[in-house]
């Protein structure tokens, strides 16, 4: 079930940021698939296909397994937004191949809480974002800025963006590095993460058969930068998901 989670959770996230902008109280649901490679190595890619469920108000959202609360209604020239989001990134050692990741210790998801800027601006959306590990499977950092422009049509949107998200030496640890314990276990080289992050570019669209019914799709590029490139984990320092969806809006 963890595994059928992370490989769909972004999938969740683009099917619900769509609707955002959309009547305010607003519910959805609908179901999606999902395509997301691994970096680790020796470690299936995933296609899945998932119920979601979500809620977009004035104020209040939940958009499947991340939610939140504007201080100022939905729209609003600049925002403080509370969050918390599942964070879906996971590593089990029975799912590579390769014989040494197979003996590493697991890595294992949680849930992270922050707050957000949000910025509506002629250029776009800018959001900055910081938070921590609520779940306290790691407990470290992570900052996040974002750009996206929405173009609308009538009854269609298609929205690009791009942006940087940088973690703590702990999260980074959590993820991709390898304790002096697990190097004598397994003989995979000690590796202990620095504070580095990841790019990523995004293009999420939807567009309505009818009033009710909304297709929407998306497809993101991350690529792993800094010192994360040199776990000894990791098999690729890019992956490249997509995900199409279909929802019913009440």
């Amino acid at each position: 079930m963890s595994k059928l989670i992370s490989r769909s959770f972004f999938c969740l996230l683009v099917l619900f940021n769509s609707s955002a902008n959309a009547k305010i109280s607003q519910w959805s649901l609908g179901a999606a698939a999902a395509y997301s490679p691994s970096f680790y190595k020796e470690t299936p890619s995933n296609t899945t296909i998932i119920p979601m469920i979500g809620y977009e108000g004035e104020h209040l959202f939940l958009r499947g397994f991340s939610g939140g609360y504007r201080l100022k209604p939905v729209g609003s020239p600049q925002n403080i937004i509370f969050r918390f989001v599942y964070d879906p990134r996971t590593f089990k050692p029975n799912d590579s191949n390769d014989a040494a990741m197979q003996k590493l210790d697991e890595r294992k998801s949680t849930v992270l809480g922050g707050m957000s800027y949000q910025m509506i601006t002629h250029i776009g959306i800018i959001e900055l974002t910081g938070g921590t590990d609520v779940g306290r499977t790691h407990n470290g950092f992570y900052a996040e800025a974002a750009w996206r422009l929405p173009i609308r049509g009538r009854g269609w949107a298609i929205t690009p963006s791009l942006g940087y998200s940088y973690n703590s030496e702990k999260l980074n640890n959590h993820l991709y590095g390898v304790s002096n314990e697990e190097a004598l276990r397994t003989g995979v080289d000690q590796f202990n993460a620095d504070w580095d992050g990841q790019f990523f570019i995004g293009l999420s669209t939807y567009f309505h058969i009818t009033p009710n019914v909304r297709v929407t799709g998306g497809l993101r590029y991350v690529n792993l930068e800094g010192n994360l490139e040199n776990s000894p984990m990791i098999e690729h320092t890019t992956s490249s998901t997509g995900n199409i969806g279909i929802a019913y809006v009440f």
